[in-house]
C-alpha cells in the first residue's frame, strides 16, 4: 500500500494550518499585495551582513599535506596581506560558477595526450598553480591553551577514544579573481600553528575578467600612477596633485580615487585664488563639509590611501584611512538592478556615497579607482550635520529628549547609520497634536524617529531607476525605494520637463540626498514617514473606524492618558459591537443625548480601563488564563481551533468569549486587538447569575437540591454551565418532579450540565463526520459539539451565548441535555478543573 500521497496531504495541510497564528473574521480578511512584482531587492543591506562578495569554497581532501612552492617569476612585489574577512555572498548567490567550472587540481592523466586539449595538463592546471602566479606564505604558532579543553580524537572504525589531547587540523581554501588564499590549522600538543598561503597574479600580471573561468595570469600594460589617472580622464586632478607638490607620494604604494576632468571643473569653479576649498554659504551649509582652511593639498590627500587596494579586497562598510589625517574613505557595495548590464563588475560601488565609475586599472606602482565627484573631507558624525542645519531643529530636538542623539554620535569601524531626516516643514505637515506629543519625546517618539534610521549606509545609488528596493529600519519594518518623475516647476511642468527623485514608500520624497558623515549617511526628506508603531493609540482607532470607543475616550477626558500608555494590550470593540450590545447602547445613547456628563465620568473610566490589559500581548504569545486590566479586574483569555485534522493548531482567540476579529495592529508602545463584544465587567459568580435571572429559577432548584452551589460560586474555577429555560422544563414538568426526588439521577443530570472549562460559542464551529468534536463534563459525559444555523452542545440549541461571570459563563439552551446514566467513580468530592480545554474526535 502506498502512503505517500496521504503523507503528502497531511504535510501540506500541517503547512496551511501553521501558516498563521490565528484566523480573521472573513469580513475583515485583507489580499497582501503581491510582492512578485519586477522590484529589486537590495541584498547587502541587512545588518548582520559584512560583505556583498564571497569567495568560492573549496576544502582539500588532505589536509595535512603542504601546499607546494610555486615558481615565483620576478618582479615580484612584497604582497601585503589582506586582513578583511573574505566577502560573503553564500546567502545572495547560491552558484559558485569558479567552482562548477574549474577543472580538478590534479588530472588523472598525468601527462596528458598531444593533440588533444581537452586532456592537456596545461589547461586542466588550476589558474594559480600556472605561471606569473606569485606566493606569500604567513605562519603563526601560538599556544592552544591547556586544561580540560585539550584532548586528542581518535577515530576507530566509527568509536571516538580520548588519549588527552586535542588535535584539529584543517584547511580551507578561498578564491577571488586575482587571488587564492588558502589557511590551514594545525593543533598538536597543545601548541597551533596557522599557515596562510596566499597565490596571486604578480604585480604587472592579471587574468582576463571576461576570459574563460580557469584563465590564466597574462601581462598588463602598467604605466605610472599618474599617468594612469591621466588616462582614465582625470588630468585636472592630476595637475593639482603636482601643483601640491605631492609627486613623491605617488613613488609609494597608494590607491587614488582619481575624479573626472568633468567633475573636478564644476568644484575648480568655486576655489579661491589661493587654493582654498569654498562653496558659497548656502551649498556650504547643505552639504555640511568642514572645508574651511583646507587646501588643494588636503583635497588630493583625502583621495589617497596608503596601499594597494582592489575593489574585490574591500569589504561592505570598511573605512579606508586616507593620507589626510583624522579621515576614512567609507566603501559600500550594492547590488546591480535587472537592466544593469555592461560591467564587468557585478556590483556597484561608492566611496563616500559617490559611486565608483572605474575600478582596479593598476599602475606601475598602485591603483587608481575613478569616483564621480570630489570626495570633501568628512569629519562630523550624522548627529553633527543634523545640529548644523536650521532647517532640522525639530528633527534635533526630538532626538535629544529621546536620547537616540547619542546613538547618532557613536563612531566606529562598526558604526553605520542612515538617517532619513525630515526637515522642519516634514514636521508642519503633522497634526499639532501628534507634533506637540513628539517634542515632548514620548515613546512614540522614539518609535518614529527609529522608522527613519537604518543600521547600515544607505547610499541613494542603492535604489535603480525603474525597480523597487527594499530594506529595513531599526523598527524591522520595510521601507520600500522608487524614482518618480517629479516637476521642477510650474512652468517646467507645463512644457512636461520631470526630473526624477527618490520616494520613500510612496510618500516621502528625498530632496537631498548623501550628506556623508563620519558613521553614515544623511537624506533629507519632505515627509515624516508614519508607523503605526509610532502612531498613538488616538490615531490607531481613527484609522481602524473605531469611532464611538475613541469619541468615549475624548468625551472623558482621558485622550492624553491613553495616548502616554505603554506595554498594554487594547482589546477594542468595533462600532457594530457597540450597536449589538445593552452596555454598547447605553454608552452610543450618553454620547447622544448627555455628552457633557462623561467628562470625568467614574463608571465610564472603569469601563474603558476595563478594555486594556497588561502588558503587550501579540496574539502568537495568548495563552489561556486570566490578564489584569487597567481597571483593576480580569479578562479570561482563551483559544480555540477550527481546523478539523490538527486540533492542536490553536488559531482563535477569545477574551471574555468576544472573538478577537482583528488584530496586532501595533500602536506606541502598545497592541491593538478589535473585538466583536463590548466587554462588560461581570457583575457575579455563576450561582448568582442564575439568582438574578428569573428564567433560571427551575434550573436553580435542582442544583440546590443537588448540594452543588459551592461549586458554582467557587472563585478560582472556569466553568461553563449550560442552562435550560424555565419553559423547557415546563414541557417536562412530569421528568423534573420526578428528577428532583431522584437524587442519583438529580446530580447526574446537573453535572451533565457544566463542563469544567470555558467553551464559549466563538470555540464551536462546525463538526462533521469522521472529525466529530466533544468535550467532557464533570461526570465524565461525552457531549458532542456542532454548529448549523446556531450553536449546539448534544441535542440542544444554544439560544443565548456567553453569559460572563467571575468563575465561567453561562449559555442558555433550549433542551435538556440528553445523556446516558453514568455511576460515580468517586464516592464524593469533585475532580480537578484547571486543565485546559481539550477537544476530543470519535
Amino acid at each position: 500500500m502506498k502512503s505517500f500521497p496521504l503523507i503528502s496531504l497531511v504535510l501540506l495541510l500541517s503547512i496551511a494550518a501553521s501558516s498563521r497564528c490565528f484566523e480573521e473574521a472573513s469580513e475583515y480578511d485583507q489580499q497582501e499585495a503581491d510582492d512578485s512584482q519586477s522590484g529589486l531587492r537590495v541584498v547587502g543591506l541587512e545588518r548582520d551582513r559584512e560583505s556583498l562578495e564571497s569567495d568560492t569554497e573549496r576544502l582539500p581532501g588532505n589536509v595535512d599535506s603542504s601546499p607546494e612552492d610555486d615558481r615565483q617569476p620576478p618582479p615580484a612585489r612584497p604582497y601585503q596581506p589582506d586582513t578583511r574577512p573574505p566577502l560573503d555572498t553564500s546567502s545572495l548567490f547560491q552558484h559558485h560558477f569558479n567552482t562548477f567550472f574549474g577543472p580538478p587540481e590534479t588530472s588523472f592523466l598525468d601527462g596528458g595526450f598531444p593533440g588533444f586539449g581537452f586532456f592537456d595538463l596545461q589547461h586542466s592546471k588550476p589558474w594559480w598553480k600556472g605561471e606569473n602566479v606569485c606566493v606569500e606564505r604567513e605562519e603563526q604558532d601560538e599556544e592552544a591553551g591547556g586544561g580540560d579543553d585539550n584532548h586528542e580524537i581518535a577515530v576507530d572504525g566509527g568509536n571516538f577514544q580520548s588519549f588527552g589531547v586535542f588535535n584539529l587540523n584543517f584547511e580551507s581554501c578561498a578564491e577571488r579573481q586575482n587571488k587564492h588564499v588558502c589557511t590551514s590549522v594545525k593543533n598538536n600538543n597543545g601548541r597551533k600553528r596557522t599557515v596562510k598561503v596566499t597565490r596571486q597574479c604578480c604585480h604587472g600580471y592579471a587574468r582576463p575578467r571576461n576570459g574563460p573561468p580557469n584563465a590564466h595570469c597574462e601581462k598588463m600594460d602598467l604605466h605610472p600612477i599618474a599617468e594612469t589617472a591621466e588616462r582614465l580622464g582625470a588630468k585636472e586632478f592630476v595637475a593639482t596633485l603636482k601643483k601640491s607638490g605631492l609627486d613623491r607620494m605617488l613613488e609609494k604604494d597608494v590607491t587614488l580615487f582619481a575624479v573626472p576632468d568633468s567633475a573636478y571643473s564644476r568644484f575648480t569653479e568655486q576655489m579661491w585664488e589661493n587654493n582654498l576649498v569654498a562653496f558659497d554659504p548656502v551649498m556650504r551649509s547643505k552639504r555640511q563639509a568642514d572645508i574651511s582652511g583646507m587646501t588643494a593639498r588636503d583635497l588630493v590627500l583625502a583621495h589617497t590611501v596608503n596601499g594597494s587596494y582592489h575593489i574585490e579586497d574591500v569589504s561592505n562598510e570598511q573605512l579606508l584611512k586616507t593620507e589626510l589625517e583624522g579621515t576614512n574613505i567609507r566603501v559600500n557595495i550594492f547590488p546591480r538592478g535587472p537592466s544593469d548590464k555592461g560591467s564587468d563588475h557585478p556590483y556597484r560601488y561608492t566611496a563616500n556615497c559617490a559611486p565608483l565609475l572605474k575600478l582596479n586599472h593598476v599602475a606601475e606602482k598602485g591603483i587608481v579607482h575613478v569616483v564621480d565627484r570630489v570626495l570633501l573631507p568628512v569629519r562630523s558624525n550624522v548627529m553633527q550635520i543634523i545640529r548644523a542645519r536650521d532647517d532640522m531643529t525639530v528633527l534635533r530636538t526630538i532626538l535629544e529628549k529621546t536620547g537616540l542623539s547619542k546613538m547618532l554620535e557613536e563612531v566606529g569601524d562598526d558604526k553605520h547609520f542612515t538617517v532619513f531626516a525630515p526637515n522642519d516643514d516634514a514636521f508642519l505637515k503633522l497634526d499639532k497634536d501628534i507634533r506637540r506629543k513628539l517634542k515632548a519625546g514620548s515613546g512614540c517618539a522614539t518609535n518614529i524617529l527609529k522608522n527613519h534610521i537604518l543600521d547600515i549606509t544607505f547610499c541613494s545609488l542603492a535604489a535603480v531607476s525603474g525597480v523597487k528596493t527594499t530594506t529595513y529600519n531599526m523598527l524591522n519594518e520595510k521601507l520600500e525605494f522608487e524614482y518618480a518623475s517629479m516637476a521642477k516647476t510650474e512652468a517646467e511642468d507645463m512644457s512636461s520637463k520631470k526630473d526624477q527623485r527618490l520616494k520613500i514608500n510612496g510618500l516621502a520624497t528625498i530632496r537631498e540626498t548623501d550628506l556623508m558623515g563620519s558613521n553614515g549617511v544623511v537624506h533629507v526628506i519632505d515627509s515624516v514617514l508614519s508607523t503605526d508603531s509610532g502612531m498613538p493609540i488616538s490615531n490607531t482607532l481613527a484609522n481602524r473606524n473605531l469611532t464611538i470607543f475613541k469619541q468615549l475616550i475624548d468625551d472623558a477626558g482621558l485622550e492624553d492618558q491613553f495616548d502616554s500608555l505603554s506595554n498594554k494590550t487594547f482589546f477594542i470593540p468595533s462600532d457594530k459591537a457597540f450597536e449589538q450590545s445593552e452596555a454598547g447602547q447605553y454608552w452610543i445613547k450618553q454620547l447622544k443625548e448627555h455628552p457633557e456628563s462623561l467628562r470625568d465620568n467614574a463608571r465610564l473610566r472603569e469601563f474603558l480601563e476595563y478594555h486594556v490589559a497588561e502588558p503587550l500581548i501579540k496574539t502568537c504569545d495568548l495563552q489561556e488564563n486570566m490578564v489584569k486590566t487597567s481597571a483593576g479586574q480580569e479578562l479570561r483569555v482563551n483559544l480555540y481551533n477550527t481546523n478539523p485534522v490538527f486540533s492542536n493548531v490553536m488559531n482563535r482567540a477569545t477574551v471574555n468569549c468576544a472573538r478577537l476579529m482583528h488584530f496586532d495592529d501595533e500602536t506606541c508602545g502598545s497592541v491593538v486587538h478589535e473585538v466583536d463584544k463590548v466587554l462588560d465587567v461581570p457583575k457575579s459568580d455563576i450561582l448568582g447569575a442564575l439568582r438574578t435571572n428569573p428564567d433560571y429559577s427551575m434550573f436553580l432548584q435542582l442544583v440546590e437540591k443537588a448540594n452543588l452551589t459551592e461549586l458554582l460560586s467557587t472563585s478560582n474555577e472556569s466553568l461553563t454551565v449550560f442552562v435550560p429555560k424555565n419553559d423547557v422544563f415546563l414541557e417536562v414538568q412530569e421528568w423534573f418532579d420526578e428528577t428532583m426526588q431522584n437524587p442519583d439521577d438529580l446530580d447526574n443530570v446537573i453535572r451533565s450540565h457544566i463542563v469544567p472549562n470555558v467553551v464559549c460559542c466563538a470555540g464551536i464551529v462546525q463538526s462533521d463526520w469522521p472529525f466529530i468534536r466533544t468535550t467532557e463534563t464533570i461526570n465524565q459525559q461525552r457531549l458532542k459539539l456542532n454548529r448549523n444555523r446556531r450553536p449546539q452542545v448534544q441535542n440542544a440549541g444554544i439560544t443565548k451565548c456567553d453569559i460572563v461571570a467571575t468563575n465561567g459563563i453561562i449559555h442558555e439552551i433550549n433542551d435538556v441535555i440528553s445523556v446516558q446514566k453514568k455511576v460515580r467513580a468517586e464516592a464524593q468530592g469533585f475532580p480537578s478543573f484547571s486543565r485546559p480545554l481539550t477537544f476530543w474526535f470519535k
